[in-house]
């Protein structure tokens, strides 16, 4: 018969699952509160604006932005350059937050979230600063038109920097709660697709009357106030991290022993180890291909409707228009897909859930191929379902897979070249507008996503494999003289996300013996 072990000590121990039983227990709780509504708030407010670029580029274009490109310039009718200009503005910043997103997870990951709240909210304060005194500085125009100095393309890098920043500071906070660590992984990713409404927002302000340059000067002092509160909030809760951190740490005091890296599960093994095992070249080839896809839609789908609505010949400026803004208005609800999100990684588990994801990123795709203006309206809700699927699910298997000391440098990678990847976009893209052709781009953005289901279901298949034959190893050989750090690894094979996750906690050995005392001489024998 199936025996069940006592339950193990960080039942008891943590404290999102009881009341608190001190004043201690209660300040805590209110710190991690605090450090939730300011994290989200921020990561809201400030980490992914950048990517709302169709209501942001429509309000460029109105205000004249790079019009001295076009040898009549017209706000209504752009030349083909201006519109280049500003994709081209769009994939340089969004490239620059690919490409720093190592530095970025690096300095969290050493440096620790306080310092880095404060690099960041310099970062974002000083470009939103930039692009309001593009307005109110007339030479900033004069000197880009020059081929000088261009004020509001380097304005426009430290926002998506800063936010990028922002965003991986973000990721630390659910370390602090575990018993809520996917579902704060997953809304952190979400509210950074939320974001994207602000220019939306702008957008309909600045349609009724608001100076485009009030927005960004009310916005900078936004900045200053939520940054610094969220550097108060990470003060308060340093500290508790700091310990999770080292709790988690027990394979880079053996890492020179190469037996003992293996027989660990992933998350305590040195970074090293990590960056060759299978799940990380999973992940890997997985950002580099979907991240640009998204980043080239968002970049380009102005572009595309654009042309629909010339094929199709009988829509006005005004309706393209329409569809453009309620487009920018539809991406950042993407959160509410959360529910589902949750749903698929509980009941399928991350990896299938990484085979939900592709699924809908091929079908947006395809439905891009029709040239029915009005269709894209569902071809976004599409869209951004994908998108917080996307970002959810990388973040939520790097979480899981590789844990708190390492998770922001693996995403820095994954992002890096997700970026260098991303580079080739706006060629691409530049291209079709040249051929005034985006069917090649579009197809081309499915073939590209053809392998993954497979490599995905590999992936699957030999961790499941490994669960087979850990739950077939004797207990007696595995458990004892084995160290208490690696207890995890034998009744965690998957390496499936669960509050002893955060906390690098472990089942004692004390009563995995006496499971072993009574008879039992296997896992299959035991009920966790």
């Amino acid at each position: 018969s199936r025996r069940s072990l006592p339950a193990p000590p960080w039942l008891a121990m943590t404290s999102d699952n009881h009341a608190p039983a001190n004043e201690h227990d209660k300040a805590k709780e209110r710190a991690h509160s605090f450090l939730v509504i300011m994290s989200l708030s921020t990561v809201f407010l400030f980490s992914g604006t950048v990517f709302g670029w169709g209501a942001f580029s429509s309000m460029l274009l109105q205000e004249g932005y790079y019009d001295y490109l076009c040898v009549t310039p017209d706000k209504d009718h752009p030349c083909e350059k201006q519109l280049q200009a500003l994709n081209n503005a769009f994939t340089l910043a969004t490239t620059f937050v690919s490409l720093t997103a190592f530095v970025n997870g690096w300095l969290v990951d050493t440096l620790g979230p306080t310092k880095v709240t404060i690099i960041s909210g310099v970062m974002n304060c000083l470009g939103l600063m930039g692009i309001a005194l593009t307005k109110a500085l007339p030479w900033s125009h004069h000197e880009a038109a020059e081929g000088g100095f261009d004020l509001f393309l380097w304005s426009l890098l430290l926002v998506a920097v800063g936010g990028s920043m922002t965003m991986f500071i973000g990721y630390q906070a659910p370390f602090l709660i575990p018993s809520h660590f996917t579902l704060l992984i997953e809304v952190n990713s979400c509210l950074f697709d939320a974001g994207t409404i602000i220019f939306p927002v702008l957008k309909l302000l600045y349609d009724v009357g608001v100076p485009f340059s009030a927005f960004f000067w009310t916005y900078t002092v936004l900045g200053m106030l939520c940054f610094s509160l969220l550097t108060v909030a990470w003060a308060l809760n340093g500290r508790e991290l700091d310990g999770i951190r080292q709790a988690a740490g027990g394979a880079e005091a053996n890492g020179n022993d190469g037996n003992a890296q293996r027989h660990r599960p992933l998350e305590q093994r040195g970074m090293l180890q990590q960056l060759v095992s299978w799940e990380f070249a999973a992940i890997f080839i997985y950002s580099i291909i979907q991240v640009p896809r998204a980043n080239m839609y968002m970049g380009s789908v102005e572009l595309i409707n654009r042309k629909i609505a010339g094929l199709e010949g009988h829509f006005s400026p005004e309706t393209v228009a329409g569809v453009s803004t309620i487009t920018g208005f539809i991406i950042p609800f993407g959160f509410l897909a959360v529910p589902l999100i949750e749903l698929c990684v509980h009941r399928l588990g991350t990896i299938p859930t990484v085979q939900v994801t592709t699924l809908l990123g091929l079908l947006y795709n395809a439905m891009q191929l029709v040239p029915v203006l009005y269709l894209q309206l569902g071809t976004v809700c599409v869209f951004a379902a994908w998108r917080a699927f996307l970002y959810s699910t990388i973040s939520a298997f790097n979480g899981e897979i590789f844990g708190v000391k390492t998770m922001g440098r693996i995403m820095g990678l994954c992002f890096v070249f997700s970026g260098l990847t991303n580079m080739l976009t706006g060629p691409i893209v530049n291209a079709a507008v040249d051929s005034n052709n985006f069917v090649p781009l579009l197809v081309e953005g499915m073939c590209f996503c053809i392998p993954l289901p497979i490599i995905f279901q590999l992936l699957h298949m030999k961790r499941s494999r490994l669960a087979v034959d850990v739950a077939r190893t004797p207990l007696a050989s595995s458990v004892r003289g084995t160290p208490r750090s690696q207890h995890k690894d034998i009744l965690d094979p998957m390496g499936a996300m669960s509050i002893t996750r955060a906390r690098s906690s472990t089942w004692p050995s004390e009563a995995i013996e006496e499971e072993i005392s009574r008879g039992a001489t296997s896992l299959a024998e035991i009920q966790p």
